[in-house]
């Protein structure tokens, strides 16, 4: 993965969970995934996942690779846990603390397809639903990623009005 510095300028190239050391900080491309209806994708993780184990969550994603785009990165981790072909859009990026360290977060948005097929990979999906935005707001499963649920805040207005597909 790239290691980038504060102004998300790629420095080094190295593993993950090395970037802290030098004061650098790593990439993570997540995406919020609702279906146009006011219902958000939400899974667990397995107890065995390395990041947040048996926390449900709402941004599927993971690191950026070296050389990979954030949406590239986007679109690869939509593919490779849940069998989703998307186009999804960023929302935002920002610097953030992570459980691997400081990184830049940029949280994608896309809507899911009407009769689209959600089929989890198993080694990163321990359990998955489409939930009412509104429940998910007042009383979300726990354990809960935090950076989950601030992100739904934020996309809440997009994810309530049923948010048009962008470019």
């Amino acid at each position: 993965m790239d290691h980038v510095d504060r102004a998300d300028r790629p420095v080094s190239t190295g593993l993950r969970g090395l970037a802290p050391a030098g004061g650098l900080l790593h990439r993570i491309a997540a995406t919020v995934v609702h279906d146009g209806h006011g219902r958000v994708l939400v899974y667990r993780r397995p107890a065995s996942a390395r990041v947040l184990p048996g926390h449900h969550d709402v941004l599927v994603g993971g690191s950026v690779r070296s050389g990979e785009s954030y949406r590239d990165a986007a679109v690869r981790e939509l593919a490779e846990e849940f069998a989703l072909t998307a186009l999804p859009y960023e929302a935002w990026r920002e610097r953030r603390s992570a459980p691997d360290g400081p990184c830049w977060l940029a949280v994608h948005h896309w809507r899911l397809p009407a009769g689209a097929r959600l089929v989890a990979l198993e080694a990163e999906v321990a359990w998955h639903a489409l939930v009412p935005l509104d429940d998910l707001l007042g009383r979300p499963p726990q354990p809960f990623n935090p950076t989950g649920g601030e992100a739904l805040e934020r996309l809440a207005g997009l994810i309530a009005a049923g948010d048009p597909e962008r470019p």
